[in-house]
Formats: C-alpha cells, sequence, structure tokens
C-alpha cells in the first residue's frame, strides 16, 4: 500500500501535532506500507523524516503571504499525490480528493471559537472575532475543509478524540455518520527504567534547589496565552497558603516569559515560577515532577498529558482537552470546567499532589503506554485505511484506545 500523509508544515520544532505525524509515519511505515510525507519547505527534507524507511517529497511555495503560500501549497500537493497515484492520501491540511482526513488541529471553526474565548471580556471578544475574520489565510482554510466534508464523496473523518469528533458533528451536521471515526492520538514515549528516573529526579530537582518534599508543577507547551499560563501563575499564588512547603511551577517551551515573569512577580511567587525554554529530553522533567497542570483552552488532544500519563506523573488538565478523556478522576489527575476558574486549579493541583494518586498513577503507567501508544494509533488506522480502499461505508465501534 503507498500511502501520502499530506500536511504543510512538518517540523517538530513547532509542536505537538507536527511531532505526532512524524512518529505515525514511522509506525505506519513499520505496519508495511510505503509511506510519503508530503509538505512545503525550502529544504531537501524537514528534520525528522528519513528515519524508519519514511519517504518525503518537499513542494516548494511561493508567494509573499501566508495565505498565497498555503494556497500554493494545496494546489501542488494534489497535482503531485494525483499524479502518482497513491493508494490512500491521508490529509492532516484538508486538500481536494483525500481519502482520510485528520483534523489533529481540531476542525478549524473550533479553533477560531476557542481563539475568541479566551479574550477577557466581551469587547475583547469583539475585537478577536473580528481580527480572526480578516485572517485571510485561516477563512481559506476554513472554506477549504468545508468543500471537503461537504463534497458528494467525502473522506473518512479520522478524529483525534470524542472532543473532535463532537467538532464535525456540530460543524458539519450533513457529514455522513458512517465515515466519521474516533481513531484516539497516540504517543510515542520510552519513559526510562526505575533507576534512570531517580536519577533524573534527583539530578534535576538538585540542579533547581529543590529537596525532595518540595512539590513540583510542570508546566509544558509552545503557546503559553492557549494554554493557560497566566490562569496556572494565579493558581499557584491563590494555593500557596494550602501546601507546605509551597510549590514550584517549572514552564518548558518556547514563548515569550517575559510577561509572565512580570505576572508572577506581581502575584508574589516570582522566585517560585522558573522558565526553562524548550528541551530535547522531557522525560527527565516527567521524572523531576509531582504533577503536570496543562489549564488550556483548547487542546484537541494533547500530547504532553498523554506522554505524562504514560510516564505515570498525574495530571491537572481541562475539559478543552481531548486527552481528558482518558483521564480516571483521583488515579490519573483531575479534569476542570475552565481554566479561568482558579479556586477549581488551585484544587485539582492540590488533589494531584496527593500521596494516593500519585502512587496510583505511577502504577497505572504501563497499561497507558499499550493503551495510548503510536503504534496503536498506527494499526487502527491502517484498518481504515483498508476499508476506505473497500470503498464500502459501515458503522462500527469507534477505534478508541
Amino acid at each position: 500500500m503507498r500511502v501520502a500523509i499530506v500536511q504543510e508544515h512538518i517540523d517538530a520544532g513547532r509542536g505537538g501535532a507536527e511531532t505526532s505525524t512524524l512518529e505515525l509515519a514511522r509506525e505506519l511505515a513499520r505496519l508495511g506500507p510505503e509511506v510519503t510525507l508530503v509538505c512545503a519547505g525550502r529544504h531537501p527534507a524537514p528534520p525528522g523524516i528519513g528515519v524508519g524507511g519514511v519517504r518525503s517529497q518537499v513542494i516548494g511555495v511561493h508567494g509573499p503571504t501566508k495565505l498565497r503560500r498555503t494556497r500554493h501549497f494545496a494546489e501542488r500537493a494534489a497535482g503531485f499525490y494525483r499524479a502518482q497515484a497513491f493508494d490512500i492520501v491521508h490529509a492532516i491540511t484538508p486538500c481536494a480528493g483525500c481519502h482520510v482526513y485528520q483534523p489533529r488541529g481540531g476542525t478549524y471553526a473550533e479553533t477560531v471559537r476557542r481563539s475568541v474565548a479566551l479574550a477577557r471580556g466581551p469587547l475583547w471578544r469583539l475585537v478577536r472575532s473580528v481580527g480572526r475574520r480578516l485572517n485571510l489565510r485561516q477563512r481559506f482554510l476554513l472554506r477549504l475543509e468545508r468543500e471537503l466534508l461537504a463534497s458528494p464523496r467525502p473522506p473518512f473523518v479520522a478524529a483525534v478524540s470524542d472532543y473532535v469528533r463532537r467538532q464535525v458533528e456540530r460543524d458539519f451536521p450533513e457529514f455522513p455518520c458512517e465515515r466519521l471515526r474516533v481513531v484516539f492520538n497516540g504517543v510515542s514515549i520510552d519513559p526510562g527504567s526505575a533507576d534512570e528516573r531517580a536519577r533524573w529526579r534527583i539530578g534535576l530537582r538538585t540542579a533547581f534547589g529543590l529537596d525532595e518534599r518540595t512539590p513540583l508543577v510542570l508546566f509544558v507547551a509552545h503557546n503559553f496565552r492557549l494554554k493557560g499560563l497566566a490562569e496556572l501563575i494565579r493558581a499557584i499564588a491563590a494555593g500557596a497558603a494550602a501546601v507546605s512547603p509551597p510549590p514550584v511551577l517549572l514552564v518548558v517551551g518556547r514563548d515569550r516569559t517575559a510577561p509572565y515573569a512580570r505576572l508572577a512577580k506581581r502575584c508574589g511567587v516570582g522566585e517560585r515560577v522558573q522558565f526553562f525554554g524548550p528541551v530535547d529530553d522531557i522525560r527527565r522533567l516527567y521524572a523531576a515532577a509531582d504533577v503536570l497542570a496543562h489549564p488550556t483552552w483548547y487542546d484537541p488532544c494533547s500530547r504532553v498529558v498523554l506522554e505524562a500519563l504514560c510516564c505515570g506523573l498525574p495530571v491537572v488538565t481541562t475539559r478543552f482537552n481531548g486527552a481528558a478523556e482518558v483521564i480516571e478522576p483521583d488515579r490519573h489527575g483531575v479534569v476542570i470546567e475552565s481554566p479561568a476558574d482558579i479556586p477549581s486549579l488551585v484544587d485539582a493541583i492540590g488533589r494531584c499532589l496527593r500521596a494516593d494518586v500519585r502512587t496510583a498513577c505511577a502504577a497505572d503507567a504501563e497499561r497507558m503506554r499499550q493503551r495510548l501508544s503510536m503504534a496503536r494509533h498506527a494499526r487502527a488506522l491502517l484498518d481504515l485505511y483498508e476499508e476506505a480502499q473497500r470503498g464500502v461505508p459501515a458503522c462500527g465501534s469507534p477505534m478508541s484506545p
């Protein structure tokens, strides 16, 4: 089977969705298909491609604006995979004529809704809504997605969570249910041996000046505002008196730190919020931390949450995260309604710091690694490819973990 996976940008440094695409391509290649990643770029091959038998086709794009470059990519990518007559075209960026569409970022309509929702107050939400309408590239992708899913014979849609499935049902009520499946997201992570994790924990906590009694709350993201860092800093400040010694927050990722450092100082926790920047091996930080806090405003199915669970680290997140669907309360962590609910966020962090929750989550890590593996995700997608090849749409049970 010859498979083309189409995604405009492939660079693991950009975020979780693109890392997931690289991992998926490698797992599919291990199962037998000949996999080609079709992406935009100016280099011979994006970083990370070529491992595990995955080929690449870099589409040269031109134009002075993001809209022009995205439009150029969609047109030239379609020309490439049609000429090559792939058995399966798996589109992550929406494109005409694909067999499977996997909106790893959720629907574009939901992306806009959640972006507007994080603005404070009705006036700022109105301003943000108008700004989104003026985003020509996003309008183009919205239209492309609508044309794709409203076509007479639409592709199968592989939703990475039930949250994304509900988005498709809401935004495309006429889309045929027999072509909509949940193929829950997966991750590839080796948590390290027990001895390695113990060494990582001691070494990193010593480097941060923390003894074993000090709770360490970990935050990992590249978009601090969307993932709820401001709300988390306020929660750390509000809950300082409830935990002794008070927790330290470690912020990991690529974004502007100055506004959040100022916020932490204003909240009186400047010395207890540390910024670490991006890292190559996140496993060491999962080992050092006591809880992962991911109070996101929007996440179709967060990789960092799935990775933390696979490493036995309890998680706090929100209902706007598809990954919340696998969290059993007080066993794997706590799911709150909204990032803006600071008291609930404080309480959730406190609950996750309890010894019984941390022990239960660590004991369940091996099972979660099987349940949430990228290998399982790839096998489920291969089943869907075979069904798409047969051309016989049939309702079936979701391919959930």
